[in-house]
């Protein structure tokens, strides 16, 4: 049965992960807490069965620590000249096949990450274990994006021993060197052991640290054993964990990652399931921005639509006002084409060039802002327009934007005003004619 406070309540964010801690058997309870890239605790301690722990996992980065004897998850290290990748997990078993008494075929091996260039750390459990783990964890409902020996989350400080103790277990954690799990009732035996192993080793280092983590029944039956280490210590810390091992377990394992096991065939499989919480808002971005993008592109469409329905209006009026009898004009240049020859135009090119020239003058009103044409000649390359225009200014726009469009001149004949309006001749030649 689930127990978990009434007041908890997890905060969905693509930075979270759910640290899960379980048991190594089968039917062993779990527990669990979410943390943030950080390391710091969001909500309290969840407890329960993994199928409970799958429902706080929802929209996390599950990460799972394995309450495992050393027997199970054994550390080793290796001497290769190898970083990472396929190779380097197929050199493992060779290189440290001397070092273990079992066949290397049952066994799968997970390289940490080198310090420096020190040898390699390594973490080596048997294949039936780890596909029992994994089956468990999925039959739960629960895909762990990492999975670790509970050893590794305990950590390690320069110059210091760090010993966690829970029930009948207990986890050291040396300065430097792979972590190990032995009997709660040994531990400080393993601990003298270990400190005195230091001392005659390297008589010049400084005196050693030990900081000892646990519940407080099990460091009141410890402390009167460690006393006798006090003179040969710098400092001797004990420690204790009101709210349990997991808080400490989870912020240490996020920040200082220890030897992840689901390497090589065990590594999970990309999904995108699996990778959308931490691309939402991504996502949620790129979506945003495509429909503004789209939105500019419609507004820049209607734009343009208006402005060319300006152009054709205008290009309608001027070829009204050189054939008051025409009827609806779908192609003014065909059309004016057409006229001109039954006309007896002297020529294409003439035609052509009167074209250039309306075409040139419909455009600069339709963005001229409500000028109009009044009447229109044109005489031996030389086109006069009288035109109706809300202001002077508007005249003046008219003839800067046909004197830009190169080749042609325009200049202002006269300009009278007309009630609110203003009536203005322009006179239109080739530049230099």
């Amino acid at each position: 049965m689930a127990t978990q406070p009434a007041s908890f309540q997890w905060v969905s964010s693509v930075s979270e992960s759910l640290v899960i801690r379980m048991g190594a058997g089968a039917g062993a309870s779990a527990s669990w807490v979410a943390v943030d890239d950080t390391g710091a605790i969001l909500g309290d301690v969840g407890t329960g069965t993994l199928a409970d722990a799958a429902l706080a996992a929802t929209s996390r980065q599950a990460i799972v620590l394995v309450l495992a004897p050393a027997l199970e998850v054994m550390r080793a290290s290796a001497d290769l000249p190898l970083r990472s990748g396929p190779r380097l997990l197929q050199a493992l078993p060779f290189a440290l096949e001397e070092q273990l008494a079992e066949d290397v075929d049952a066994l799968h091996f997970a390289p940490g990450i080198r310090a420096d260039d020190g040898p390699l750390p390594v973490a080596v459990v048997r294949r039936v274990l780890i596909e029992e783990w994994i089956a468990r964890l999925a039959a739960a409902g629960i895909r762990p994006a990492r999975l670790y020996s509970e050893a590794d989350a305990v950590g390690s400080m320069p110059n210091t021993m760090t010993l966690l103790v829970q029930d009948d277990i207990a986890i050291l954690s040396p300065a430097d060197g792979p972590p190990a799990t032995v009997d709660a009732s040994a531990a400080a035996t393993v601990l003298e052991l270990c400190i005195a192993g230091d001392v005659e080793g390297e008589t010049e280092r400084d005196p050693m640290h030990v900081v000892i983590y646990g519940d407080e029944t099990s460091l009141a039956e410890l402390e009167p054993r460690l006393e006798s280490l006090r003179p040969r210590l710098a400092s001797l810390d004990l420690r204790a964990l009101v709210d349990g091992p997991l808080p400490r377990l989870a912020a240490q394992i996020v920040t200082s990652p220890g030897v992840n096991l689901l390497q090589g065939e065990f590594a999970p499989r990309s999904s995108l399931r699996a990778y959308w919480p931490a691309w939402r808002l991504a996502a949620a971005l790129l979506l945003a921005l495509v429909v503004a993008m789209l939105g500019t592109q419609l507004a820049e469409a209607y734009r343009s639509r208006q402005q060319l329905a300006a152009v054709r209006a205008a290009v309608d009026q001027a070829f009204h006002y050189v054939f008051p009898d025409a009827g609806p004009v779908v192609d003014a240049r065909a059309e004016l084409s057409s006229r001109l020859q039954r006309l007896g135009s002297r020529g294409a090119g003439g035609n052509h060039e009167f074209l250039d020239v309306l075409r040139v003058v419909a455009q600069a009103l339709g963005s001229s802002g409500g000028a109009r044409i009044e009447a229109v000649s044109y005489r031996a390359g030389t086109m006069e327009l009288r035109l109706r225009a809300p202001s002077v200014e508007v005249l003046d726009r008219i003839q800067n934007q046909i004197g830009q469009t190169g080749g042609l001149q325009a200049q202002i004949q006269s300009a009278n005003a007309s009630g609110s309006e203003v009536i203005g001749r322009l006179q239109i030649s080739r530049t230099g004619g």
